[in-house]
This record gives C-alpha cells, sequence and structure tokens, in this order.
C-alpha cells in the first residue's frame, strides 16, 4: 500500500511539471514525445522526425500531408499543455518551411470548451527556412493550453527549434501579407457587405512580379464591398505611408483606401478615396494611431462604391519620421485648413485676397475693425501637425501692413490644452512685405497636436500673411529687427522667373549681393557697391526657392526670397 501511494505521487508530480511556461521537447531530439498528432475526415499524414528535417541539432520533425481540405479534413500537431502567467505575455516562435508556397494556421487553444484562442495567426511558409513568431495579447493567467499548428493545404512540412517564453512588453510585428499577390489571395479578406465580391489573382495583367489582384464587383446599390489585407499590429506613435498600384478596367471609378480596426467599430486610423484610371498608377496614404494595437488592423482595405473590374498590385508600407509642415501655408487655395478664432466682442474678417501676394498670387487677409478683450480675441492658426524629438527648426511667415507698427503676436505651441508654448514672439509690421521667423524644439516627440504657427492681430487696421513654411536647423533666420527695409525697400521681379529678374531700389546703399539655395550654401556673390538697379541671370540655377541677401555699408543684411522655375 505504501508502495503504491508512492507511486501515485510521483504521477502526479509528473503531471503537474508538464503544464509549465515552457514547451516540452521543443527541438524534436526525443523524438516525438510530448507532442501530438492527428487527422480528421479524409485527410492523410505521416508524421517522422529525422535529420533531413533538422534546422538545427540532429533532428527535426516533416509532416507529409494529402486530401488536406480544411475545416472537415486537416491534419495538426500539438504541443504539451502549457500555462499563462498573470502580468505577462508569451512569445511563441519557430523554424520551418514547405515544398511550396503554403498557408499554415498557428494558434494558442485551450484543450477544453470553449477552446478559446489565446494567439491565432496564418503563414505563408517557403521552401526556404524561416523563423515564424506570434504572441499573445492579453495578461491573463490562463492553464491548460496547447499550441496547435495546421497546414491549410496538401505539402510536406517541416519544423524545428520551438520556443514560448513570456516578455513584459510585446514587440509590433506591422506587415501587409502577400501584398504582391504572387502567391495568391487566401491571404487577404473579402467582405460582400450586401454587394458582391470576387478577388482572385489574375497574372494578365500585374505592376510588379507575375500576378496582382483582380476583384469583380457587382450589386453596390446594396453595399460596398470589402478587400482588405491580413491582421497586423500598429505601434503607437508612428505614422505610416501606404502604397498600392491600381487601376480599373473602364477607367474614373471611385475606391476609398483606409487603414482600420478589424472588427467594431472599424476606427480608422487613416482614410483617402482615389479616382482610378484605366492604367496602372501608385497611390498612397497615412496613417497613424494614439495607441499600440496588436493583430487587430488591416493596414490596406479597399471598399469599393461602383461596380466595375478593379486591379491591385504591389501593396507595401513605409514608416514616415514624424515631421512638421504646413498646410496651405502659400494661400492659393483657401483658408479651410487654417483655424480663424473672432471673438470676445471683436470684430474683424478673414479671407484669402489677390490684391497683395508675397509668392504666387494669393495672400491671406486679416482685416481688424475693433480689438477683443484679450490678445487672444483674434487669432488665425495653422493646421495640427507633428515635431520629432531634440529637432530645431524655423518657421518663417512674411506679413505686411497697412501701415508700419502693426502690432501681432506669433506662437508655436500644443494644440490641446493647456496650449503650452513652444516658441512666443511679439512683432510689429511694416507697410512693405517683410520676412519674419524663428527657431523651436522640443524635447519629445509629438504626433498630430502641434500648431506651428498661431497669430494674435493686436491693432486695428489690415494685415497681409503668405509664404509660411518651416525649415530645418540649416535654416538661415534673418532677425526681423537687422531685415529692415533701407533707403526704401527692393525691388524685384518677375517672381518666380526663368530667365532675367530685375533687381531695383537699391538707392546706391548696399556693397555685396549673395545668392544662397534654400539650405544657406552660397552659389554666387556680386558687388554690387553705388549701383541703383541690377538684372541677374538665373538660367544656369536649378528650379527651387533662392535667397538674395543685401548686404549695405554698415553690414545690415536684407533677405529676399525668390523662386526659379
Amino acid at each position: 500500500m505504501n508502495k503504491l501511494y508512492t507511486l501515485m505521487l510521483i504521477l502526479i508530480g509528473f503531471s503537474i511539471n508538464a503544464q509549465s511556461d515552457t514547451i516540452c521537447n521543443p527541438s524534436f531530439e526525443d523524438s516525438l514525445n510530448n507532442w501530438g498528432t492527428f487527422c480528421n475526415g479524409n485527410s492523410n499524414g505521416t508524421f517522422s522526425v529525422d535529420s533531413s528535417s533538422a534546422y538545427s541539432g540532429s533532428l527535426g520533425l516533416e509532416m507529409d500531408l494529402t486530401s488536406i481540405s480544411p475545416p472537415s479534413n486537416t491534419c495538426a500537431l500539438t504541443s504539451c499543455a502549457v500555462n499563462l502567467q498573470q502580468g505577462k505575455f508569451y512569445m511563441i516562435s519557430f523554424w520551418a518551411k514547405s515544398n511550396s508556397n503554403n498557408d499554415v494556421l498557428v494558434v494558442l487553444q485551450r484543450t477544453s470548451a470553449p477552446f478559446t484562442n489565446y494567439a491565432q495567426k496564418t503563414f505563408t511558409f517557403t521552401n526556404s527556412w524561416k523563423k515564424y513568431q506570434l504572441n499573445t495579447t492579453d495578461t491573463a493567467a490562463v492553464n491548460n493550453l496547447k499550441i496547435k499548428i495546421k497546414p491549410q493545404s496538401d505539402g510536406v512540412y517541416s519544423f524545428d527549434d520551438f520556443s514560448f517564453y513570456s516578455v513584459t512588453m510585446l514587440p509590433t510585428n506591422t506587415e501587409i501579407c502577400n501584398g504582391d499577390f504572387e502567391t495568391g489571395v487566401s491571404s487577404w479578406s473579402q467582405a460582400n457587405s450586401g454587394a458582391n465580391i470576387t478577388a482572385v489573382s489574375d497574372s494578365s495583367t500585374f505592376q510588379n512580379g507575375n500576378f496582382s489582384a483582380k476583384v469583380v464587383i457587382s450589386n453596390t446599390v446594396n453595399g460596398q464591398p470589402i478587400f482588405s489585407s491580413c491582421k497586423s499590429d500598429i505601434e503607437k506613435n508612428k505614422k505610416y505611408r501606404i502604397h498600392f498600384w491600381a487601376k480599373s478596367l473602364l477607367g474614373g471609378q471611385l475606391a476609398t483606401a483606409t487603414s482600420s480596426l478589424s472588427s467594431p467599430p472599424y476606427t480608422n486610423y487613416g482614410i483617402e478615396s482615389f479616382s482610378l484610371t484605366t492604367n496602372w498608377t501608385e497611390y498612397t496614404f497615412l496613417t497613424e494611431s494614439d495607441s499600440t494595437i496588436f493583430g487587430n488592423v488591416r493596414f490596406a482595405k479597399f471598399k469599393f462604391t461602383e461596380d466595375g473590374t478593379y486591379y491591385i498590385d504591389n501593396v507595401w508600407y513605409e514608416e514616415v519620421p514624424p515631421q512638421p509642415f504646413v498646410c496651405d501655408g502659400d494661400f492659393e487655395t483657401d483658408l479651410s485648413n487654417w483655424t480663424q478664432t473672432i471673438n470676445n466682442g471683436a470684430i474683424a474678417s478673414m479671407s484669402i485676397t489677390p490684391s497683395q501676394a508675397q509668392n504666387g498670387f494669393q495672400s491671406a487677409m486679416i482685416l481688424v475693425n475693433t480689438l477683443g478683450t484679450t490678445n487672444g480675441s483674434i487669432q488665425l492658426t495653422s493646421c495640427k501637425t507633428d515635431v520629432l524629438k531634440d529637432s530645431t527648426y524655423y518657421l518663417s511667415f512674411w506679413m505686411k501692413g497697412s501701415a508700419n507698427n502693426l502690432g501681432f503676436n506669433a506662437i508655436t505651441s500644443f494644440a490641446s490644452p493647456p496650449y503650452t508654448a513652444l516658441s512666443a514672439n511679439s512683432f510689429t509690421t511694416y507697410d512693405q512685405w517683410t520676412e519674419y521667423c524663428y527657431s523651436f524644439s522640443h524635447d519629445s516627440t509629438i504626433l498630430g497636436d502641434i500648431r506651428l504657427l498661431k497669430l494674435q492681430f493686436l491693432d486695428a487696421g489690415t494685415y497681409y500673411l503668405d509664404y509660411v513654411n518651416v525649415y530645418g536647423s540649416n535654416y538661415i533666420c534673418s532677425p526681423v529687427n537687422i531685415n529692415q527695409l533701407v533707403g526704401g525697400d527692393i525691388n524685384y521681379f518677375p517672381n518666380p522667373s526663368r530667365g532675367i529678374i530685375n533687381i531695383n531700389n537699391l538707392n546706391r546703399d548696399y556693397s555685396l549681393l549673395s545668392i544662397s539655395n534654400i539650405n544657406g550654401s552660397v552659389i554666387q556673390i556680386l558687388p554690387i557697391e553705388g549701383l541703383e538697379n541690377i538684372s541677374v541671370e538665373t538660367n544656369l540655377l536649378e528650379d527651387g526657392i533662392y535667397l538674395l541677401q543685401f548686404t549695405n555699408k554698415k553690414g545690415i543684411i536684407t533677405t529676399k526670397k525668390f523662386i526659379k522655375n
């Protein structure tokens, strides 16, 4: 009786140890011990451990499968039971290959009902050894789970070096599966959404490689079908640019491209609509998220609003470093990307005018009749944008007043409360176009929450604003107090110029003219002492923006910009 009791303790102890947060026999060096195999329905499988299937060490596993037709006819490989500990994420990795491009479903699943999957991913194996990884997405404690591997088609599969381990933080895995459609469209999802969609791999036309996705849409009066890439991670505060090539059989048809959640509420992280032509054309759009999401974002989701035949190919993404930009800083369209504020009893108006322009054909006009009770009563603010940690930028803009000495503030700040300023400056106008600029930086990367230019108008009168830009740290920024008008404003035309640029009203006050590119590199220096007017040949300059810097006899520099086109 004592001996029997001792034996029972040993067996129970073995069972407890087998359920851990490690994988038993991960490299098949102990044959198939601690691994399970099965086939159901009409499927057939041979599971063998030999040296020819080893990635490392002496042995590896080979699965030779036939008559595979999910979901009824499948074969699977299962690991020993593992547990998830509270507060930890887990990574599963292994090395594998197959005799052709085949899809393989891998899950981490409960061994009893409700058979919940705590990790799930479909991989496309190739004939070369490759490391594959998937991960859990929550940190709950769960016992009695097994890794289950289910190839989705006939083939010969090799596996080796499984690993199962905990991590405190998950790495992100951003991907667009099979974006060139060279291995079919099985990793892409098709949703009828009330209409009809049929997507197939097509070799008759392609932009890259030998195949594209041919998408046939019908019955859109009842819905908008969707064709979307595999589920992926998206990382907090990273900006991605999605690229794809597309065309339609008839041309002129609209398609909407998004990056969004794959489950309700289907939040869009980027969206753009495109009018397709009959020729292959590359399209791009940006996407970003303010939180990290694991395994639930479809980076490329195409929605079709019209019946027709569409072709898509070469879908891929790139990470875009955060960078500030100004929306419609030349005011050649309208003020729709600028925020207008008139309150606290102020009377003013803001509009686009062709009567004044420092660059191009239009500028913004701010007519101030009555001031409000605060400095921020009359404001014009640029769109939201980004800044990169510890980078220095220069904000440049051109202003002209209906009179000298009209006061205004120029501020770079956060777009959300408490609207912390990165730079705050007070200026006054001249009655001629004058450049104003200042530098700013921040100690962390900010996405979509910076207003590069917030202008507050402090005197009654008319202000004209044009050519708002942001530059890097190498920009030559002349403070406005040394960029003053000397002996009357210099007149130069035409601007933009394709050949000769004429410069008048020098008034014999200047001794030197230097021409620099926008990065500050000096291209040409001309002596101009004693001259009233000059003409400068620009034919040898490449198209772009250039600086004319006039140095007078006292060393004061006046800077002007011109465009060579």
